[in-house]
């Protein structure tokens, strides 16, 4: 019953209208008179578009815009009598040029153009470094994820379904909620400890976790998915040492009343039945000068892994969620957003095996569930100073995690007589909070510059089941960490085609850790001050694109590790890497081309290991070095053909100890395959007046290990995994059918599950079996 209310919501919205399809519709805009700069932020605010600068804004007022009308036909009003025009370079997404000729010349034309049918490849407006930017214009390894027709959408798509559209990330783990994500290589460990993660993950302007896993939000309502690749320690502080993970919510637009409604169906060929709801609902307030925006979603997820003796697909999942956001334009040029989000999952055990192979069944005395519960709160605030514009985030994040494991296969790990199971809870807390100044839109130097403080807190404990209902205390930890911090970031042109660029961040972290288990109570406080800069030089090709070359770094602060008997605590860790790289348009702009070598040096590498009785501390590992190649590409040779493809070739390997001592070559960072690569092709027709999008993806994964510790040296061999569909549109509704794993491939994706008994036992987690599912959609 805890899901229901999704369920009821997603149903609610069969009577309103949807936000995706009415954003190029007539709606109610309101700009008063005033600052041209201002005036294309209120814009901004009041539709969800998007600008990219290729010219400076210049300082003079512009006439108010006012009635019902589409964002295209504002724009074109505002622009008009300015020498600026804007090209549209995507669905909601506007280039700003200057005008070759005076705005009154009879060749000077609209201020608005459409892109040309030669040119099909679409640009993105990201602001993953808390600038707007053109994707194809960002000098630094920067990836997005948009759902389309060839990917999973809303409550059926998370962190797992981005990786397989992004070269380089990596999502590990014995189950969404428990997962552990990685960038480039730069992996510590797969299991889940305290050490700080290695990817920065963020929901729009606010980090939510700091040590705990990605907590498998759903990307229902989601604009995109911003990937920034390599060290991010000057924009997003300590901890972003493989790069940031950054989800982008839709936000409300004022004046317009839409909406949206989803359900799903689908079928495991060896397991239960499946299905989602979802549903958006975006309305405007007593006035145009607010609106409110509504996201709904529930799912039952079949089971595929069967207890023996029973019961049969043990595994099953629920999941639900929703999110309430308000924004707010309270004068020219400015907008407050506040945000709510909550989400809960749960799955009703575990989904490792025994034994390899298409044996989808495993020996348990009990079973081992596991739930996630998820809470945001954020505020927002943006507006002008000046020509300067002012952004403050504020962002509260709560999550709970709790495991149950099965000790029937280890029943002495932990010297208590008797016992039968554990229990893992863990509660994290990250407050955020960001007050920065950005430049003028188009300005020739462009930067942002700030301030910024984080505070994290976990607690968690571990009680040991004896008996039927007994629980014996057996482990606790609180941490509390926090980081100050000065930052600023910007690029200037210096000549000719070349643009310098760089940033740095001063910060303050400390932390403290109180830790207890029955071999003697511990604590430990430290600070760390640090610098983190990073600089690019980038060559302008013109219409081709870029190259770049670009060096980055960032640290993460050491803490408490009771195995180690000398100091009890293990130290900071530091990445240092450099990119070469290019972004190329070719063809005609019909084919993109991105390309990246990267250099990755990781000293005093943190790494999450198990202790002998299954309980997991944190060490220094080492040094380490990542090296690797990626390739991604777009292609889109005709109007009804589109090709996209990625491969990453890398060899990220740990090769010294902490005294020193040189390591074999073999000694593979966690999860981290030597070679991937990825394929889909889609194509657009036209079958008796109907548009048909079919499509075929293949993802190739190479072997991994699970841990470079010994006894844990374990191999998971490389596998591909195809899938198909097709989407049509049937008017009003929009149906989608797809197949994922085609082959019903069994491979090993993780070699892991209980910590408890995976020295005693080979342990594997299965890929899901192939699962057939059809979704219904509409827009209102």
């Amino acid at each position: 019953m805890r899901y229901c209310w999704a369920a009821a919501l997603a149903t609610s919205v069969l009577l309103s209208t949807n936000p995706a399809a009415a954003r190029d519709a007539a709606a109610s805009i309101a700009i008063p008179p005033g600052n041209l700069t201002d005036a294309l932020a209120s814009l901004a605010a009041q539709t969800g578009v998007s600008f990219g600068y290729d010219a400076t804004l210049p300082t003079l007022r512009v006439r108010g815009v006012n009635g019902r009308m589409s964002p295209h036909e504002a724009v074109d009003k505002l622009l008009r009598d300015t020498p600026i025009k804007a090209v549209r370079i995507g669905p909601m997404a506007f280039r700003l040029v200057r005008r070759q000729h005076p705005p009154h010349a009879p060749s000077a034309g609209p201020a608005l153009v459409m892109e040309s049918p030669s040119s099909p490849q679409p640009d993105i407006i990201i602001t993953g470094r808390k600038l707007p930017e053109m994707l194809s214009r960002v000098p630094a390894p920067i990836a997005v994820y948009v759902p389309d027709s060839t990917t999973p959408a809303g409550a059926e798509s998370g962190q797992r379904d981005v990786a397989r559209s992004v070269d380089g990330l990596i999502v590990a783990g014995r189950d969404e909620g428990s997962d552990r994500t990685f960038i480039r290589g730069l992996a510590d460990s797969p299991f889940n400890g305290f050490s700080q993660t290695t990817v920065s993950v963020q929901v729009d302007d606010g980090r939510i976790t700091y040590d705990a896993p990605e907590p498998a939000l759903r990307l229902v309502d989601v604009a995109r998915v911003e990937v920034l690749k390599g060290p991010q320690g000057p924009l997003y502080g300590t901890g972003a040492l493989g790069g940031v993970y950054r989800i982008v919510t839709n936000r409300p637009i004022l004046g317009d009343v839409s909406g949206a409604t989803a359900f799903s169906l689908n079928a495991l060929s060896d397991g239960g039945p499946g299905g989602s709801a979802e549903g958006v609902l975006n309305l405007p307030l007593v006035t145009d000068a607010a609106a409110v925006r509504l996201v709904g979603y529930a799912a039952l997820g079949g089971g595929w892994i069967d207890d023996r003796p029973a019961p049969n697909d043990a595994n099953q999942k629920v999941l639900a969620g929703g999110r309430a956001s308000l924004r707010i334009a309270p004068a020219s040029g400015w907008s407050i957003d506040l945000t709510g989000a909550i989400q809960h999952r749960a799955s009703r055990d575990s989904q490792y095996v025994y034994r390899a192979g298409e044996d989808l069944a495993r020996p348990a005395a009990i079973r081992e569930p596991s739930a996630t519960d998820f809470k945001l709160a954020q505020l927002r605030a943006e507006g002008p100073i000046g020509r300067l514009r002012l952004v403050v985030a504020t962002s509260q994040t709560w999550q709970e995690q709790n495991d149950l494991f099965d000790l029937s296969f280890a029943p002495d790990v932990l010297g208590i007589p008797d016992a039968v199971a554990w229990r893992d809870r863990r509660s994290y807390r990250v407050f955020d909070q960001e007050i920065r100044l950005v430049s003028a839109p188009g300005d020739r130097f462009a930067w942002t510059a700030g301030l910024s403080y984080l505070a994290a807190s976990t607690r968690a404990s571990g009680d040991a089941q004896v008996g039927p209902t007994s629980w014996t205390p057996y482990f606790t930890l609180h941490r509390r960490a926090t980081e100050a911090a000065a930052f600023a970031d910007g690029s200037l042109p210096i000549g000719g085609r070349l643009t310098l660029a760089g940033g740095f961040r001063v910060f303050r972290s400390s932390a403290e850790d109180e830790r207890t288990e029955p071999s003697a109570p511990t604590a430990s406080a430290r600070g760390l001050t640090g610098f983190t800069p990073n600089l690019s030089l980038s060559y302008d090709l013109g219409a081709t694109g870029m190259v770049y070359a670009r060096i980055a770094t960032a640290f993460r602060p050491g803490g408490l590790d009771p195995g180690n008997a000398r100091t009890g605590r293990y130290q900071a860790d530091e990445v240092r890497n450099l990119d070469i790289g290019t972004r190329l348009k070719l063809a005609g702009d019909r084919l993109s081309l991105d390309t990246a070598l990267y250099f990755a040096q990781w000293r005093d590498m943190q790494s999450d290991y198990l202790e002998a009785n299954g309980l997991i501390a944190t060490r220094n590992a080492g040094d380490a070095v990542v090296a690797g190649l990626e390739a991604s590409l777009d292609w889109r040779p005709g109007a009804s053909w589109r090709l996209s493809a990625g491969m990453t070739v890398q060899r990220a390997r740990l090769h010294t100890a902490p005294d020193g001592t040189r390591l074999p070559d073999d000694r593979r960072l966690p999860m981290t395959p030597d070679i991937a690569y990825r394929l889909t092709v889609e194509r657009s027709v036209r079958w008796k007046g109907i548009e048909v999008r079919p499509y075929a993806g293949v993802n190739f994964t190479g072997s991994t290990r699970l841990s470079f510790d010994d006894g844990l040296d374990r191999r998971m061999d490389g596998y591909a995994v195809l899938r198909a569909g097709v989407t049509t549109t049937l008017s009003p509704l929009t149906v989608r059918i797809d197949i994922d794993n085609l082959l019903d491939t069994r491979a090993d994706t993780f070699a892991y599950g209980n910590p408890f008994s995976v020295r005693a036992l080979p342990q594997y987690t299965p890929l899901r079996p192939r699962i057939f599912s059809i979704t219904l959609s509409r827009d209102f």
